[in-house]
């Protein structure tokens, strides 16, 4: 029996080691083909600005690519390994939290289950602020998890780092502490820990962490913060955005597989009784149920908020998947996998596909393929017109309408100039116009953008002169068109 044992515990290293390698084969194929997201250049910016915050987020992702980038040099690789890095790291602790809570089966077949969904399998090809969030996420359930069920401090306060760190990467995190809480209130096998003081150290310990992000919004009139809460909590026409918001988990999970999700829900309130069960459902439900509220309010709804409650709710419904199907035939239970993962497996495959090899059928203004498209070659472009129109101007600006463009360029131009951009220019912590004033400025915006473009340098600068245009073309067609511009002389 325990050579049996040892057996399937070996199997299920050679499986989870080759799922592992899977993802980053699939990683290293696709990715090389592509340049960086312009979101991700934008947050390369921030690591080129190190500050303790920044309009939108607090400032753990630029302290990670600083670090990456640090040891690979300023490259697409080096922001790509940080992104599958971060993506081990959350195999790693889904897989140590399913085997914690319910043995080594359900932690495979959670992991095989996170590669099924569209949200990880793709997603997990951009370094993106959740990649992040979510590695912090699930460290500290899983640690907060072995904590309580083996009543060791150590693992209680090490949850409390990780929380910190987590929020330093995401506001949201602060859901984390309000489940957990929520979790030992319901729970009778754990509601003791609520008079203990590990749960409240731990939290203090992430706060404590936190803290300087707190100062740095103290001292800028809580810039970051107001601009959360009016983003995601205010704003909005009553109900507006909560149609899109439910409907974008059908593609990020997969349609049958976020049905099975919301059924997984039910089953886990049912059988609240199982603390294991309790525990990844209210953590499940929570941030699910409170991000649902917040898009009937809100007037921007981003489709990765949910992300919290589904990496933790995949164990949930691997969990009760083993559970419904034990017992069955092997056809029926090939039958019930292949509909609930094909849907994901699909759209993961289509969208891989048309990355490479384009769909005509798919409109240029519904193609989020070409935002990782052309950005290298634009950038040898712009290095080009410096070179051409100023020569010996050591400090160089690039400026745009949006930022994407502006830190895809910068990360993309060999003399990588200092961006700026018009629309949310409260994000231009790292420059001002004045220092403008004493380099050579460059300005590139999107053809349709151009005129409007025009206008807002106008406002700033005494002369501003069309020097270059630019057509990016994807397999004969033109994709992006732009117009560059000179400006000088600061008004």
């Amino acid at each position: 029996m325990e050579k049996l044992q040892e057996f399937k515990k070996e199997r299920v290293i050679i499986y989870l080691i080759l799922t592992i390698f899977f993802h980053l084969s699939f990683w290293f194929i696709f990715s090389s083909n592509f340049t960086i997201h312009p979101d991700e250049a934008d947050h390369w910016v921030w690591s080129q600005n190190l500050s303790w915050g920044y309009l939108e987020h607090p400032p753990m992702i630029a302290f990670i690519i600083r670090f990456f980038t640090a040891i690979f040099g300023d490259t697409w690789y080096a922001i790509e390994i940080c992104s599958q890095t971060l993506s081990l790291l959350t195999i790693i602790f889904l897989f140590l939290l399913s085997k914690e809570l319910f043995g080594q089966e359900v932690a495979l077949f959670s992991v095989i289950t996170m590669e099924s969904m569209p949200m990880f399998f793709i997603g997990s090809t951009i370094l993106t602020i959740d990649s992040i969030l979510i590695a912090f996420w699930i460290m500290t359930v899983y640690l907060f998890a072995k904590g309580i069920r083996e009543d060791k401090k150590g693992f209680l306060l090490l949850s409390g780092v990780t929380f910190g760190l987590g929020l330093m990467s995401k506001y949201t995190t602060i859901l984390l502490p309000a489940s957990l809480f929520l979790f030992l209130i319901f729970s009778p096998d754990y509601r003791g820990f609520l008079k203990r003081k590990e749960p409240y150290l731990s939290f203090f310990i992430g706060l404590i962490i936190f803290s300087p992000v707190i100062f740095w919004n103290a001292q800028h009139d809580w810039l970051s913060f107001k601009y959360q809460i009016s983003k995601g909590l205010t704003g909005g026409e009553k109900g507006g955005q909560f149609l899109f918001f439910i409907s974008s988990q059908l593609a990020i999970l997969g349609p049958t597989l976020f049905i099975f999700f919301l059924y997984t829900l039910y089953r886990g309130f049912k059988n609240r009784k199982d603390p294991s069960i309790l525990y990844l459902t209210i953590l499940s439900s929570f941030p699910f149920l409170f991000f649902s509220f917040a898009s009937l309010r809100s007037k921007y709804t981003d489709v990765s908020w949910s992300d919290v409650a589904l990496i933790v709710g995949v164990i949930l419904m691997s969990k009760i998947l083993i559970d419904v199907c034990r017992g069955m035939g092997i056809r029926k239970k090939i039958f019930i996998y292949l509909i609930l993962f094909t849907p994901g497996f699909l759209i993961s495959a289509f969208i891989s596909i048309h990355a490479m090899k384009p769909f005509p059928f798919i409109p240029k203004n519904l193609d989020k393929s070409l935002e990782v498209y052309g950005w290298d070659d634009m950038g040898a472009k712009v290095e080009e017109v410096y070179n051409k129109y100023l020569p010996d101007e050591k400090r160089r600006y690039i400026i745009s309408k949006e930022y994407q463009m502006a830190g895809a360029l910068s990360f993309y131009t060999k003399s990588h100039p200092i961006p700026y951009t018009f629309n949310k220019s409260e994000r231009n912590i790292w420059v001002t116009l004045e220092d403008m004033g004493r380099g050579g400025v460059l300005m590139v915006c999107a053809e349709k953008d151009s005129h409007e473009c025009v206008e807002s340098a106008g406002k700033i600068f005494n002369e501003v002169k069309e020097v270059e245009q630019m057509d990016v073309k994807r397999r004969g067609e033109v994709v992006r068109s732009v117009r560059m511009y000179m400006c000088k002389e600061i008004k």
